[in-house]
Order: structure tokens, then C-alpha cells, then sequence
């Protein structure tokens, strides 16, 4: 019997993409939101900004899109590759649901 068989592992085979996609898309919508909401003047300490700087918060949507992009894909095509497509659909739906 095999320990390591994907129905006792916790999210299946897909527990990094799946943590690629969480932190992906954590990063672009964090930082979509620094800048979308500046701080009020008045909760600011001495020094602080009250927005990110633009490049930066850009650089990094960008850089959680790609994330969560490329995570969606290994996703997808891991469970097309499979010969059930019940188990692609219960993954897509899993992950629709998170």
C-alpha cells in the first residue's frame, strides 16, 4: 500500500500550485489595494509615505499575476493530463470555491 498516494495528501498533488495561487494573488490584490486606498495624513508616523511608491507596487501586480496565472495553468494541466476528467473538474471547482 502506498503511503503517498494523492488521496491521503492533504489538497491532493496540487498543494504547491495551490500555494503559488494563494501567494500570487495575495500580492497583487495587497498591493492593488495600497494603491488604490492612500492613508489618511493623520495615521502616518514620522517619515512614512502616505502611497507606495508606484513602480514598485506595479512591479510587484504584475509579478503576483504571473503567479497566480501560471499556478491556474499548472492546475489545469495537471488534471488534463489525468484520465478522468471528473478529478479535473472536482480540482477546478475546488479551486473556484477558494
Amino acid at each position: 500500500r502506498d503511503l503517498y498516494a494523492s488521496e491521503h495528501m492533504i489538497f491532493g498533488e496540487n498543494l504547491l500550485a495551490l500555494l503559488v495561487l494563494a501567494l500570487g494573488g495575495a500580492l497583487a490584490v495587497g498591493n492593488l489595494l495600497a494603491l488604490v486606498s492612500p492613508r489618511k495624513p493623520e495615521d502616518l508616523e514620522d517619515g512614512e509615505l502616505t502611497r507606495p511608491p508606484i513602480m514598485r507596487s506595479l512591479l510587484m501586480i504584475g509579478v503576483g499575476l504571473l503567479a497566480a496565472i501560471w499556478a491556474l495553468a499548472s492546475i489545469a494541466g495537471a488534471d488534463a493530463t489525468t484520465d478522468d476528467p471528473a478529478a479535473a473538474a472536482q480540482t477546478l471547482q475546488t479551486v473556484a470555491t477558494l
